[in-house]
């Protein structure tokens, strides 16, 4: 193997927002496994895209093995070896698993395809990587865990010398995330792939990384060795020392919280005119069984694997998936959900896991996105009042410390405040029962604190009910009040109070057969 080594430009602009001139150096070397972190519209996948030849540089250079380059597409880059998996994934839906490796590289022989060929050496490669799929399947087929994996392992199976990761973990689970950890250690290691490794959780950079960088506002903060680098140190780089402040006030507020919880015995006594939500026996297509109560001012965690309902309990309860069997309280009245307007009118209002699909509206600017839902309210003799709208979604934006230009399309904006700005959008339909679907998905350590401080004042200030999907354990046990946990399809209902839980415990609960 010859020792290469890819040094990115001196002085790239990559931050579009940025007043100043910003500009970002690093050197990745072959078998190096560089972790950067960041806020969210810090300019990381910025940086990527110029790496993998979607942007072109303003100013600076890149050098590879010595030599200078230049990348004015995609397929340029990865006729270098620089593939690139994006945090949004590229494969396509409805072509097998076989067509999508082989993409704009298929093996032909005076003019015919080999189709047994390419399918053969497909099968070997997911093989290779653990998988067990059909590769004559449509990728759409199968969950987003899977696909994330197989899009590592098609970058990988292209003589991939350096490997540019956005988030690869955002959409894998427990097990999942170790696979994949484990297989870019491997890469690195037993390969020599060069790999820059994009990630929110600093327990997942830490457990791979040799080196670390900390982009501030499109320049480095933070560059050096993982051991040198505290974890305390990434946070107050990328957050600022108020968000360390901030996350020791609320553990010990937490902390006193739990003990008087455990010592007056709460758990086991609700009245009930706290119980906001009841429901007993609740079944769909997907769902078996779930019995759960949530009360008025409470924090209820739902944890479970992929596929454990979670998702697909929260669709039921704002009328997208059929409700077959069971009976659900809403206030202490019957309540039966048809569709997601009849939801709101109840006072239940649900954030979608996945913003880019389900959520934001791309082409429209913040103020609209927020205000979608409830431009009824803004209407005056069949006009709509656009001075009233832009006032009352600004104060929301506002309460969230939403960056950028409001006025421009959403999609220009980074996925922490485009997340940012679904959840005020929550908030302006003034929600009595809040139903959050993975929150803080792809967001950074600042944003992430921002929603969880906000999540706390909406129940236990606002007396606000809230239902929080989350697959990252810590964040389960450091912001809801208590946990239930989904396996396959079932809830028994049994909330545990997080003073009473560890990690270890919640995997194990969720592992266990239904």
């Amino acid at each position: 193997m010859d020792r290469r080594a890819w040094r990115l430009p001196a002085s790239v602009s990559i931050f579009q927002e940025c007043r100043r001139s910003c500009g970002v150096s690093i050197a990745v070397r072959p078998g190096q496994i560089i972790g950067l972190a960041g806020h969210n519209g810090a300019g990381k996948s910025t940086l990527l895209r110029l790496l993998s030849g979607v942007y072109r540089p303003d100013e600076g250079a890149m050098f590879l093995n010595g030599a200078p380059i230049e990348l004015h597409s995609p397929k340029a880059a990865l006729s270098r070896g620089i593939a690139t998996v994006h945090q949004e994934l590229s494969l396509l839906p409805n072509l097998t698993v076989t067509q999508n490796v082989f993409l704009a590289q298929e093996r032909t022989r005076i003019g015919i395809l080999q189709r047994d060929s390419m399918r053969i050496e497909a099968q070997e490669m997911v093989q290779r990587f653990g998988l067990d799929i059909d590769v004559t399947m449509p990728v759409g087929s199968y969950p987003v865990a899977t696909r994330q994996l197989l899009e590592l392992a098609i970058a990988t199976h292209r003589n991939a010398q350096f490997l540019l990761l956005d988030e690869p973990t955002t959409s894998l689970e427990g097990e999942q995330i170790d696979q994949l950890l484990e297989t870019v250690r491997n890469l690195a290691k037993t390969h020599g792939v060069g790999i820059i490794l994009i990630d929110h959780k600093l327990d997942e950079l830490y457990a791979v990384a040799d080196h670390l960088v900390a982009l501030v506002d499109g320049q480095v903060r933070i560059d050096g060795p993982a051991e040198k680098v505290s974890r305390e140190e990434m946070v107050r780089a990328i957050a600022g020392d108020e968000a360390v402040l901030l996350g020791q006030r609320a553990r010990a507020a937490r902390d006193e919280q739990a003990g008087s919880q455990v010592a007056s015995g709460s758990e086991a006594d609700v009245k009930t005119e706290d119980v906001a939500l009841v429901v007993r026996q609740l079944k769909t297509k997907t769902l078996v069984d779930v019995n759960l109560t949530a009360q008025r001012g409470r924090i209820l965690g739902i944890y479970g694997l992929v596929g454990s309902g979670r998702t697909e309990f929260l669709r039921a309860l704002i009328g997208l998936d059929s409700v077959l069997a069971g009976t659900i309280e809403l206030m202490g009245r019957p309540y039966r959900p048809h569709n997601p307007s009849a939801a709101r009118k109840a006072g239940i209002v649900y954030l979608t896991e996945e913003r880019k699909r389900d959520g934001i509206i791309a082409p429209l600017d913040s103020i609209t996105n927020v205000s979608l839902p409830v431009l009824s309210n803004f209407r005056r003799f069949g006009f709509l009042q656009h001075g009233p709208m832009k006032s009352s979604a600004n104060a929301y934006l506002d309460l969230l410390h939403v960056r950028g230009d409001r006025s421009q399309p959403i999609i220009r904006l980074s996925g922490g405040n485009q997340q940012k700005i679904l959840f005020a959008r929550a908030l302006a339909q003034d929600p009595t029962i809040l139903l959050l679907d993975e929150p803080t998905k792809g967001v950074d350590i600042g944003v992430k604190g921002d929603i969880h401080r906000m999540i706390r004042e909406l129940a236990h200030e606002k007396q606000m009910t809230v239902l929080l999907v989350s697959s990252e354990e810590d964040e389960v046990l450091e912001v809801a009040d208590e946990v239930v946990v989904f396996v396959g399809g079932k809830c028994d209902g049994k909330a545990e109070l997080v003073a009473n839980l560890n990690a270890a415990q919640l995997r194990r609960e969720a592992w266990l057969p239904a």
